[in-house]
């Protein structure tokens, strides 16, 4: 997906639990920090593994992004049905 910011990768935020929209240009920006992204919602994303499974997508995010609300397209995949989340 494209945004104005640069292509847009989702990270896991380690404290909220939702995957949140980071642009190219705030993923550069944040590089050689301390693993705060700044998402397109705004919210400070802790990125966290980037082995968990995907988590259900900010709303704000998601807005922001262009994407429509509730799509039903998006389902647990292999990975998440496989290893459990952890709690936080």
């Amino acid at each position: 997906m494209t945004h104005p910011g640069g292509r847009l990768m989702w990270l896991t935020c380690a404290v909220d639990g939702a995957d949140h929209a980071v642009s190219d240009a705030a993923f550069l920006a944040a590089q050689g920090g301390d693993g705060r992204f700044e998402a397109l919602c705004r919210a400070t994303v802790w990125a966290s593994s980037l082995s968990a499974p995907p988590a259900s997508r900010c709303a704000s995010c998601a807005v922001a992004a262009g994407e429509p609300l509730g799509s039903p397209d998006r389902r647990p995949g292999l990975w998440s049905r496989l290893v459990p989340r952890a709690s936080a």
